[in-house]
């Protein structure tokens, strides 16, 4: 038998993801004194790096129901208001990266969740995988946390195979992944985006829900054909980088 998740009464409201660059500190322009997440020394050093080597880095959030949540180093999840329809503004620059320059947001889809689900969410992957503590640049970043809440918020709706973050740009969590694929992995530290979104829904105890295999397929799914080839210089410079961080 096939379960789907419970469609609610609760009216729809859009997911939105905000993505910024990360710039060196040189291209950074920002003089505000907001009190902000702040880059490791390592992270920065990746992104003065490889920078001109076209392998961006970048930071995310996600917007909804008037709210902006975020994920970092000691702060862990946090929570600002944010502008109608996402977008830039002081208020929700409160705790992105001093370098992070704001580039778009994305409308991933709508959600069916109230308030009080929401904060149910944010409050079992604070407890689970996104505390302060838990943060690491390649396994456990700003963009994993995004990509598991936004995957939580979304699987709501009953009986549509299409509900899919098929919107979310794979090349925003890019750099970490390829620089993780050349590290040991930690099986509790690395991100299981789907099972960390059911987690989060506590789907194992609720009778009737669970995502899927046609539904875990289109989440995972990505078209490998059109992924695109590090140049040998590319390759050249992560090969150093993750020399480095092994030391």
């Amino acid at each position: 038998m096939t379960y789907y998740f419970q469609a609610t009464t609760t009216m729809a409201d859009n997911v939105i993801l905000n993505i910024y660059d990360l710039v060196s500190d040189q291209q950074n322009q920002s003089s505000t004194d907001e009190p902000r997440q702040q880059l490791s020394g390592f992270s920065r050093m990746f992104v003065g790096l490889l920078e001109p080597l076209g392998l961006g880095m970048y930071h995310t959030s996600v917007d909804v129901g008037g709210f902006r949540y975020q994920f970092g180093s000691t702060l862990g999840i946090t929570r600002t208001s944010s502008p109608i329809g996402g977008g830039d503004s002081a208020e929700s620059r409160r705790y992105v990266p001093g370098n992070g320059q704001y580039r778009e947001s994305i409308i991933l889809g709508q959600t069916f969740c109230n308030q009080k689900e929401v904060n149910s969410i944010i409050q079992k992957l604070r407890e689970s995988h996104f505390g302060g503590d838990n943060y690491h640049l390649a396994h456990r970043n700003c963009n994993h946390f995004s990509e598991t809440f936004a995957t939580a918020l979304l699987l709501v709706e009953g009986g549509d195979t299409n509900v899919r973050l098929e919107k979310f740009p794979k090349w925003v969590n890019r750099l970490a992944k390829t620089t993780s694929s050349g590290m040991s992995r930690d099986s509790e530290m690395a991100c299981d985006v789907i099972e960390e979104a059911r987690m989060a829904l506590e789907c194992d105890k609720k009778v009737g829900w669970g995502i899927t295999s046609a539904v875990k397929k289109s989440l995972t799914s990505v078209d490998r054909s059109k992924k695109k080839e590090l140049t040998a210089k590319q390759k050249e410079a992560l090969a150093k980088l993750k020399s480095r961080s092994t030391k």
